[in-house]
């Protein structure tokens, strides 16, 4: 009868492990389902999101046809393009009110850097586009490194300048006398050429000293630009002025 009953208990204890991983199989069962189903939504709106920036900037794909070279145009847009002619960017146009107005401006950013990019049109068509770059430190060094690192990038691709000038002028950083500010100055040109196309990088930093909440002159007195141009393409049907003929010195004494 022991022997019997020793039996029973161990059938019962087996019969409840197998109910109990029953059980435990079908609650994985249903993490699982509800997992992949949460995993299935996160799919489709993921797929959703990326169809809509695809929508969204289906404007700005460029014509595969359309050489990206600087012999061909700047960026896809071809030299001796026309002003009425549609410029595929990435960037936000500047709306200009002037009718008369010869160029179109686009702001964005290129790397690191905010620029404003304009597109320039002359009786031939797009000849020239420059670019503007925002120099938020008012420090001449500063501006020199800017300008150093755009030339180091530029002579990678197209190497070393063919012209260079470099002028710096004016007091230096450590100058103090607020009664009587100066300028530091610091003037830069790279050019390289890549024909049929030129490329100039020019800085022109002027920087008052010493610096103070109450300067002579406010605002920004410091440009740094990069310029690509076709001269191809620099036509204007505008007159020239005639050169002034001057009086022999014959005619004076």
């Amino acid at each position: 009868m022991l022997v019997l009953n020793e039996h029973l208990s161990m059938k019962r204890l087996i019969s409840t492990i197998i109910y109990i991983q029953i059980a435990w199989s079908q609650a994985d069962s249903v993490d699982l389902q509800n997992q992949s189903s949460i995993d299935s939504v996160s799919a489709d709106s993921a797929s959703q999101v990326e169809s809509a920036l695809l929508s969204n900037n289906e404007n700005s794909i460029l014509d595969p046809s359309i050489p990206l070279t600087l012999d061909a145009g700047y960026k896809g847009f071809l030299w001796g393009s026309g002003y009425d002619v549609k410029i595929f960017t990435n960037f936000s146009e500047i709306m200009n009110g002037d009718s008369l107005s010869k160029h179109k401006s686009f702001a964005g950013r290129l790397g690191p850097d905010s620029v404003v990019v304009h597109y320039f049109f002359a009786d031939s068509g797009f000849w020239k586009a420059e670019l503007d770059f925002h120099l938020d430190h008012m420090s001449v060094d500063t501006h020199i490194k800017h300008f150093l690192r755009h030339e180091k990038n530029i002579s990678e691709v197209y190497g070393p300048p063919s012209k260079i000038n470099q002028k710096e002028s004016g007091v230096s950083s450590v100058y103090s006398n607020t009664l009587n500010q100066k300028f530091s100055n610091a003037f830069y040109r790279s050019t390289w050429t890549a024909n049929p196309t030129v490329i100039e990088l020019y800085l022109n930093s002027s920087i008052l000293m010493p610096k103070t909440d109450l300067s002579i002159f406010s605002g920004n007195t410091s440009v740094l630009k990069l310029v690509y141009y076709n001269p191809d393409y620099m036509h204007s049907s505008e007159p020239t002025p005639e050169p002034q003929s001057l009086p022999s010195i014959f005619d004076i004494y």
